[in-house]
């Protein structure tokens, strides 16, 4: 019974993160409206991507469900982003002019300006404004290219530091960092459909189904983890019971 748990609790971490979004996916492909917040998508994104990195640095689970969740998470997002972006094109017309036609590189250029004004020159107005500057861009793209791009050298950068910096820290930084990425996601969507009044264009099924797995989630962890050590060492012995 037990070993019939693991498999399905191993079944669902790994399907999970797609499940979840697949019927607003197809929501975005049926009706093509913009009312998926991209923003979701990046958080998503970064809490996949950090989930990965810190499974490759030693963290539990230590099955194949972890990265496999992971990668399916990613690809989904992927998806996600690409369903915002054609939906953005046809509403700009076929004639919209590429605004942002940015590259990692350009990016980390414009990345680096930001921790400059932040780090060396102190300056918050001006950090303040960079971001703005680069935030905007960002979401600018019109094609799914760089944000694929950006991804995947994200995630390698991540994850190769992860197999380096072998520090329990480390390791905790990265759980933290991918739980809190996890649970802010929705944050964007709600500030969304309270400005614009309306939640058109978000899939019900999705929202059910993250809930639930929040609310299973939960459970789960709050759960004791045995092992067969402890059940071994924590089983009477013969000369316990008299025999």
């Amino acid at each position: 019974m037990e070993a019939a748990r693991r498999v399905v609790e191993r079944i669902l971490r790994a399907t999970y993160p797609v499940a979840t979004y697949l019927p607003q996916y197809y929501l975005l492909q049926k009706t093509g409206k913009e009312g998926f917040a991209p923003a979701t998508c990046l958080a998503a994104l970064l809490a996949r991507t950090l989930s990965i990195a810190a499974w490759a640095n030693g963290a539990q689970p230590r099955d194949a469900s972890a990265p496999a969740g992971g990668a399916l998470g990613i690809l989904v997002q992927l998806l996600l982003l690409d369903a915002i972006v054609q939906a953005k094109r046809k509403k700009g017309g076929s004639g919209q002019k590429k605004r942002y036609g940015a590259t990692t590189r350009q990016l980390g250029r414009e990345v680096r300006a930001v921790l400059r004004a932040a780090c060396r020159d102190r300056d918050r107005n001006l950090a303040a404004e960079r971001f703005r500057k680069l935030w905007k861009p960002f979401w600018a793209w019109d094609e799914l290219g760089p944000y694929v791009e950006v991804v995947v050298v994200f995630a390698l950068y991540l994850i190769a530091a992860s197999c380096l910096l072998r520090f329990r820290w480390w390791r905790t930084l990265l759980v933290t960092a991918a739980a809190t990425c996890d649970m802010a996601a929705p944050v964007p969507q709600l500030v969304r459909i309270l400005r614009r009044r309306d939640a058109a264009g978000v899939s019900a099924a999705t929202v059910v189904l993250r809930l639930a797995g929040g609310v299973v989630g939960a459970r789960v962890g709050a759960r004791p983890r045995t092992t067969p050590s402890a059940t071994t060492s924590s089983a009477p012995s013969s000369s316990a019971l008299g025999t």
